[in-house]
Parts: C-alpha cells; structure tokens; sequence
C-alpha cells in the first residue's frame, strides 16, 4: 500500500465510505427511530379524540368496566376515577390527578405511555400504551432503515474502485509514451487531456526532456567537430612525416623535423584541452576553501615561461586572500585557460594583468589582455566548442573558453567578456560568492 497510489486511494475511499455508511445508517435509525414514537404518541391522541366524553362518565359506575382494553394489551383505554370512585376495576387505576397530555408512568413495575384528555376538573380519559411495546414497534419499524445502505456500500466502494482507476489512467497513458520516446530524440510529451493536478509535473517533465535534447544536441556536435578538429592535424602530421621520409639530407631533415615537432605540441595541446573539457562536463567539483590569491600566483608561475618568451609585462594585483567555495583543481583550470588565451593573443612587449579582489561580499578574478579583442557580434559564439574568431592567426582549438564556461557553471559563478575601455583587449571577469576561511575550518 506503501507504494501504490491506486490501492492507498481505493483503501481510503472504501474507508471513508464505510465510516459514512455507518454513520448515516445510525443517523437515519434514530431518525426513523423518532418518528415511529411520535407516530405511536399521535395514535394515542387519536384514539383518545374518538372516544365520545358519554362513555367515560358511565365508567365510573362501580359495575362498570374500563371503556376499552386491547387483548394484547398493547393499549388500554381508561377513565380517570375521581376521588369518590374506589370501587373502578380498572386495570391500571391511574392517579386522577394526571393533567391533559401526554405523561410516563410506572405502574406495577412496567413503563406506560399515557395520553390525557380531559373535559373539566373531574372528567378525563388515560389512554395508555406499554412502553415494551412501544419500543419492539418502533425498532422493528426502525431496523429497515439500514436493509438500503447494506446495498449501498458495497457499490459505492466498486464505483470508487472504478473511478480511482479510471482518474489515473492518463498516468499510465504518459508513462507507455515516454516508453516510446526515441532516446536520441526525446520530444515533449502531449498536455491535452492531462489532469490538471498532475500538469505542473508533467511540465517539468517536458523542461527536463528538453534539456536533454540540448545536451544530447551538444554532445553530438562536439563529437563532429572534435573528429573534424583531430582529422587535420592528423593529416597534417602525416604528410610531414611523409615529407621528412623524403628528405634527401641531414639538414633538410632536421629543417623538416622543426614543423613536425611544432604540430606534435598543436596535437598535444588539442588533446589535453579536449579531455579538460570532457573531465569538466562529467566531473562533480569537491566543495572546499579555495585562496584564489594562491590559484593566481600558481597560474603566474606556470605560465611565466610564455610571457617571458613574448616579454610580456605580466603581473598580480591582488592586496589580499579572497576566499571562495570550490575545487582548487576547477578554479586553476578555469584561470590557466583565461591566462593562456591572454598570453598567446597579445602582441610582444604588452601587458597582461591577473587581478584577485572582492565587491559587494562577491570574489572577482580579473584578466585584462592587450590582444586585437573580439566583434560584438561573436560575444557570444566564443563560448562555443571549437569555434575561433574567423581571421585568427593564432593557433589554439577553441576550446580554452568552453572550458572556463562550464567549469563556472558547476562552481555557480558568473563569467564575462567585454573590450577594456583604456585600450585595445580584453577584460575577463568571473565572479563568485565570497566566504571566509573561518566558515570552513
């Protein structure tokens, strides 16, 4: 019952029905119960009504008998004997006292029913009807009460059986649909004739399905353009190798060596970028303090070489540790490849500036370059695998800023990339909520 929302529902309903059942079958018991006894109390009161006032004087005689007595004693018919009359033989001898209406009264161990009719101070007529009989005529009237509902409860708890699994039929139908989706091709499933309930759920369904035809969409692109991107420089490399086989001396041999070895780093680096990328998009970053002071001054040092090679005035601005919840490994992921990209596209003799500081409670790492910037127009396709600005010069596989995107979607952090305002580059900027180094020990 735990796990079936049918059978909880049917369980629930048969339930309720039974407890209603009962309690209408009592209600209308006591009910028919009640009405039996005023109809007895109003046949009292008729048979009262009928009995002329000429015989109840001529009951009063001593050789008189009661005016009626039925023979089953279910209702006796009496006057009232008035103080002078001792000799009356009648069989209950009420009080005379009685007033006109109705009365209970016990004579000789047993419950009476009493109606009172009265025609002046010493003239009245008792007529009286044992309470035993009374009460087996009224609970044999009252019992038939609950003959319908015996029938009425056992159909009631089918008809609900049946709605129940009619109601939730349409989830039965949804599920045999996603059944049949294509898992290459998952398509939104149809809302017509949904449940209103059930139609939030079935919408969120159709969010998730559509995210996964996007993921499903960029993987496969990916797959396309990273055979595209590892065909060329396969090729490429090949025909080099076939060059340097051709090579007719030792000079012409290492001259020809130089541009293998340049498209061995070009396929080294390709590589690495690709399997960053895909260990990104399927990784789930720790959650621990991270110094990104400490992050900057690694990527500085690990990168130095480079900006060393194109004397590049490359430096820190950080005036103290900020603290942010993450990977040590994402964030130096995410800042080599911002780095990487600043030192390759900027000119000899330029400036690339690494800056670490904290705004509005939020950590922000800076990157500003010196390079030939973007159009407006890619602002956007640059985050894109495998695309490069048409016109590039520089080799790289466009993949460096895919990277740094997704590694800040799984940190929950914001990145951007805007012209610098003084010069001629780019200012990176990825922001992050900021947390102390007490909160996490």
């Amino acid at each position: 019952m735990k796990h079936s929302l049918q059978r909880r529902l049917h369980i629930g309903l048969s339930v309720a029905i039974v407890c209603m059942g009962i309690l209408a079958g009592l209600a209308s018991f006591f009910l028919a119960l009640n009405e039996a006894q005023e109809y007895q109390d109003a046949s009292l009161q008729q048979i009262a009504a009928l009995v002329p006032p000429q015989l109840w004087q001529s009951a009063y005689h001593d050789d008189q008998s009661p005016v009626d007595e039925d023979p089953d004693a279910r209702i006796i018919v009496e006057p009232l004997c008035p103080m002078h009359c001792h000799g009356s033989d009648a069989p209950l001898k009420l009080p005379p006292q009685l007033s006109a209406g109705f009365h209970t009264v016990t004579v000789h161990g047993q419950d009476w029913r009493i109606f009172v009719r009265r025609q002046g101070p010493d003239l009245a007529l008792a007529v009286a009807q044992s309470t035993d009989v009374r009460s087996d005529a009224a609970f044999a009237s009252a019992r038939w009460t609950f003959l319908p509902l015996l029938f009425l409860v056992p159909l009631l708890m089918l008809f609900s059986r049946m709605i129940v699994r009619r109601s939730l039929a349409p989830i039965q139908n949804l599920a045999q649909a996603l059944d049949r989706q294509n898992p290459d091709r998952p398509e939104p499933l149809s809302m017509e004739e949904v449940p209103t309930e059930i139609a939030p759920f079935i919408q969120a369904i159709n969010r998730l399905l559509e995210r996964i035809r996007m993921l499903l969409e960029q993987e496969r692109r990916f797959i396309a353009d990273a055979a595209h991107e590892l065909r060329t420089p396969l090729t490429a490399l090949s025909l080099q190798v076939q060059n340097l086989g051709r090579a007719g001396s030792l000079l012409e041999y290492q001259q020809r060596l130089q541009p293998l070895q340049k498209g061995l780093e070009r396929f080294a680096h390709l590589l690495e970028q690709l399997l960053g990328l895909a260990r990104q998009q399927a990784a789930s970053p720790g959650s621990e303090a991270v110094n990104l002071l400490g992050i900057a001054r690694q990527v500085l040092e690990d990168l130095y070489p480079l900006a060393d090679r194109k004397k590049i005035d490359f430096g820190l601005d950080a005036p103290h540790p900020i603290w942010v919840q993450g990977s040590p490994a994402a964030l130096y992921s995410l800042l080599r490849n911002v780095v990487d990209n600043a030192l390759r596209y900027s000119p000899e003799h330029s400036e690339v500036t690494v800056s670490v500081r904290s705004e509005g409670g939020d950590a922000l790492l800076e990157v500003l370059d010196s390079g030939p910037g973007i159009p407006r127009a890619e602002s956007e396709r640059i985050w894109e695998p495998f695309y490069r600005i048409p016109g590039t010069e520089e080799a790289g596989s466009g993949l460096g800023l895919s990277i740094v995107r997704t590694i800040a979607d799984q940190l929950g952090g914001q990145v951007s990339l805007r012209p610098r305002l003084d010069r001629s580059g780019l200012h990176f900027s990825y922001r992050q909520k900021q947390v102390s180094h007490s909160e996490n020990g």
